[in-house]
């Protein structure tokens, strides 16, 4: 392995030489307490950057020849040119042609065909270091945690008019069954589904199965999905469309009293094409669930940008819960993650900020093809 000096000495050799280099394709620039932050979200390494800085970044933007901008920029000195270029080339801003870190980039486009947020994402959101220890977790609850708010568990709407959900036992379906019996359902017939089947839909996905009392996090929920920390953020809306015994309307399922409530009336079965993103069929579904994240209660405890990563994980958790008790009651149910987000958030009267659209999933009567 080549020393750190002996590295730059020969990369000072080829920027004088003539060889090629270009800015890396992995750079988020943005500014944090009035400075440009340069990072490079493949490495995870990030810099304070300046004007000159941007103006080489985006001099390099295309392969050029390295001691050519001496040249191009007048106003500065060969040398200062190429400290700075030497400079950007140690930090990975800069790559140099037929290095490793083109190689690796190019492999990474090949396999990668996402733009640079979902990379920024993903790279910045990795950990490569071991989990914290019990005296860590506790240090970190004294010094951020202990004696601030905790985010409500509970989210209500308590001048709405209320739905009351059905409760009590219903027969149990074999578990390994229900899963190879499990299939994405796209085409429903339009009827309507029982008060009871969405009753036990609603409890089995996101209802408070228990509570339980913590010394550190007060009351924390117990349901059929994990959540991470136990903070349970996803929040359920109920677009009704068919559903015996229950208008047609925007609902808020209430975790606490195991009820619907309600937001508005009305017809809204093309407004659920437009929250899939033109998904027409989702039109006949009898009810289509659409999942927020209430992001308080996950970055009270978590404060680092992996945690983003739970409201993604409890999503998908909860969507299989949905999917197998839809199953388990004969309906067919579908989850999507295409879906118009700014059109929801807009509909539900969140901000995306606080509370941010996630997810959907929905259920209905499976349509039946005659044979002939």
């Amino acid at each position: 392995m080549r020393s750190g000096s002996t590295l730059l000495r020969r990369r000072a050799r080829e920027v004088s030489g003539g060889l090629r280099i270009k800015t890396s394709s992995n750079i988020i620039m943005h500014f944090q307490d009035g400075k440009l932050v340069i990072e490079n979200c493949m490495t995870r390494r990030s810099f304070y950057g300046s004007p000159d800085t941007v103006f080489l970044l985006n001099y390099f933007s295309t392969w050029k020849i390295a001691d050519r901008p001496s040249h191009a920029l007048g106003q500065f000195s060969r040398a200062s040119v190429i400290d700075s270029i030497q400079d950007l080339l140690r930090r990975g801003l800069l790559i140099m042609e037929d290095s490793d870190e083109q190689r690796l980039e190019e492999k990474f486009s090949k396999k990668w065909l996402w733009p640079v947020p979902s990379r920024y994402y993903h790279f910045t959101t990795k950990l490569d270091e071991p989990f914290s220890t019990s005296d860590e977790i506790k240090t970190y609850y004294e010094n951020h945690l202990k004696g601030s708010a905790q985010p409500p568990i509970y989210k209500e709407y308590p001048g709405s008019r209320k739905v009351r959900l059905l409760s009590g036992a219903r027969p149990e379906v074999p578990l390994f069954e229900t899963m190879r019996r499990r299939r994405t359902s796209r085409e429903f017939s339009g009827k309507p589904i029982e008060l009871g089947d969405l009753s036990t839909i609603a409890y089995y996905t996101w209802g408070e199965l228990s509570t339980y009392k913590t010394k550190e996090f007060g009351q924390l929920l117990h349901k059929t999905s994990p959540s991470a920390g136990a903070r349970h953020p996803i929040e359920a809306y109920a677009v009704i469309n068919k559903v015996k015994g229950v208008a047609p309307g925007i609902y808020h399922y209430s975790v606490k009293h195991h009820r619907l409530e309600l937001l508005r009336t009305g017809d809204f079965r093309d407004l659920c094409v437009k929250f899939s993103a033109g998904q027409k069929w989702t039109r006949e579904s009898s009810a289509l669930f659409l999942m927020t994240a209430r992001v308080s209660r996950t970055a009270w405890k978590y404060r680092t940008p992996r945690a983003y990563r739970a409201f993604l994980l409890d999503a998908g958790h909860l969507s299989q819960s949905f999917l197998l008790v839809s199953t388990a009651l004969g309906l067919g149910a579908f989850c999507i993650g295409v879906i118009n987000d700014v059109a929801i958030e807009k509909e539900l009267g969140i901000d995306g900020i606080n509370e941010a659209a996630i997810f959907a999933v929905g259920v209905g009567q499976r349509f039946k093809r005659t044979k002939t």
